[in-house]
């Protein structure tokens, strides 16, 4: 029977490559080219590649988690004291207050960081608190308004709160911070703590809204009531000699001047049961001038401060207090350090230099 010659070709290969096989690959080499348990030796290099791979991705959703929950914590934090700013008895969460509770018509000039608008000349740091913060101070000042705001945030973050009054700009700045543990051989790649950063503007609209309208008002009145040639008339050099300034040189001077330029009265206060203060000057809006020509700072901050810290917390015999500080008549200026000057302003008395 004839075979095809496309068929002997196949028969003759097919004996050829087994004996072409044997010589080039001896026995001993079989072993490279064994295919049985391939499928386990690259499972083994393969899954812990894998299992890292996916330990490190759950590791850095972990890590975007936490700084997004820091940021969105301190955004609203921020927020939060930037809308109770305006009055220390609204609620941190809510905003909520009951209509008869405020803190005053004059609380921007001694509850609000006054002191700032001068840090170019004094050196002054800024109102600040550490956080956590374990419950809501009662101070109506700049910090205790960011311990209430402080208390609602969890006792996991740390950091600080921080406000700084610049005049034309009043913001609170939130820093926030948390361990972050992650594995070994990721430590150099995330860090080892979730810190963010969050700021708000203190807007207060009722008074912008006062001043445009007293402003406008103001310029209503005095509009056409002088000509330009009156008011240069009142630039005439006066023909009468000023009276000469008058000298301090002691307490009682002091008060003298200090009734005559308030027009007040020298009264007796009764702070409590056991305590009376004895106010140089009490004026007709009930607002308590005290002079100082000599002093102790640390009587001022041990036996005086507290007084007055209780009258104006008491509410009904003064309405304000104002300390006058006197420089001495051989010195140039009046020696009052800025630690004294920050508690006072703190505790709501406002401070006037003379010098």
């Amino acid at each position: 029977m004839l075979v095809p010659l496309a068929r002997k070709k196949h028969l003759l290969c097919s004996r050829l490559l087994p004996a072409c096989h044997k010589l080039m690959f001896p026995k001993k080499l079989k072993l490279f080219y064994e295919t049985k348990g391939s499928f386990t030796i690259e499972a083994s290099l393969v899954l812990p590649m894998i299992l890292l791979s996916t330990i490190s991705l759950l590791f850095l959703a972990l890590y975007v988690y936490q700084t997004s929950s820091a940021f969105q914590n301190a955004g609203v934090a921020a927020d939060r004291a930037a809308f109770i700013w305006d009055n220390s008895k609204k609620d941190a969460v809510t905003g909520d207050y009951s209509i008869h509770q405020d803190d005053g018509l004059y609380w921007r000039l001694h509850s609000d960081s006054m002191s700032d608008l001068f840090r170019f000349l004094i050196p002054n740091k800024a109102a600040q608190i550490s956080l956590p913060v374990s419950s809501p101070g009662s101070d109506t000042g700049p910090e205790g308004k960011m311990q209430k705001v402080g208390a609602t945030l969890s006792s996991d973050w740390s950091g600080m709160m921080r406000y700084q009054n610049s005049g034309f700009s009043r913001e609170v700045v939130v820093n926030l911070e948390k361990p972050f543990r992650s594995p070994h051989f990721m430590v150099k790649k995330l860090d080892n703590h979730v810190v963010s950063e969050a700021s708000a503007q203190v807007v207060d609209p009722v008074e912008t809204i006062r001043l445009i309208d007293l402003t406008r008002s103001f310029i209503q009145e005095i509009q056409g009531r002088i000509k330009p040639s009156a008011a240069l008339a009142t630039m005439v050099e006066p023909k009468s000699v000023p009276e000469p300034a008058v000298v301090i040189t002691n307490h009682e001077s002091a008060a003298n001047y200090l009734r005559t330029l308030v027009n007040g009265k020298e009264q007796t206060l009764e702070v409590n049961a056991s305590t009376k203060r004895v106010v140089d000057a009490l004026d007709a809006n009930k607002v308590a001038h005290q002079a100082y020509y000599s002093f102790n700072e640390a009587q001022l901050r041990n036996v005086q401060m507290p007084k007055d810290a209780g009258l104006l917390k008491e509410g009904s015999q003064v309405t304000g207090v104002v300390w006058h500080f006197f420089k001495l008549s051989k010195q140039d200026k009046v020696k009052l350090s800025n630690g004294l000057r920050q508690e006072l302003e703190r505790q709501g008395i406002v401070v006037v230099i003379h010098e």
